[in-house]
């Protein structure tokens, strides 16, 4: 083989050993930061991404994941807007509270190929989501916990008001 073709297939061999390694990286996520609100124990949050859609003004989309500990929880608090949120790991205790409280429906996961199966919550009481499972959450009053000794990771995203705190707790 001459040298120009050496060099030719040792540079492509090269670049695809660049692109391949290039290709194979993934930036890590966020630490997880301790929640300081009153009313939350034992709970973190890594903000995984965040933006303000030209078509949503005066709206910031979030992507978070909250991790509750075991014997986590937040009591009762708000959000902005409204949210979808869908439990990675863990037996999560949700409550949704208040009088003037719209009706709430939990999704629950059911096994590949077949649809979500629709739950009605009931207002006051707890309901334990479980991998899978998701609600939409639209600024209702609520609380939320772990449900037994196993950490919960729980993913929500959705659009909030911009310039408002993510989570307000709810005396």
């Amino acid at each position: 083989m001459s040298r120009l073709a050496i060099l030719i297939v040792t540079l492509v061999l090269v670049a695809s050993g660049v692109v391949s390694t290039a290709a194979g990286i993934t930036a890590a996520p966020p630490e997880p930061q301790p929640v300081t609100l009153p009313c939350a124990t034992n709970m973190s949050v890594q903000m995984l991404g965040n933006t303000q859609p030209a078509a949503a003004e005066g709206q910031t989309l979030v992507l978070v994941r909250a991790i509750f500990g075991p014997g986590g929880g937040i009591g009762d608090h708000t959000h902005p807007g409204t949210l979808v949120l869908s439990v990675e790991s863990g037996a999560f205790g949700f409550t949704p509270v208040g009088e003037d409280a719209m009706e709430m429906t939990v999704m629950r996961s059911g096994d590949p190929g077949t649809p979500a199966a629709a739950e009605l919550m009931v207002m006051g009481q707890e309901t334990v989501l479980h991998p899978g499972d998701w609600v939409v959450e639209t600024g209702m009053i609520h609380s939320a916990r772990t449900v037994g000794d196993e950490p919960v990771h729980v993913v929500f995203s959705g659009l909030v008001e911009s310039g408002q705190p993510l989570t307000t707790c709810v005396d």
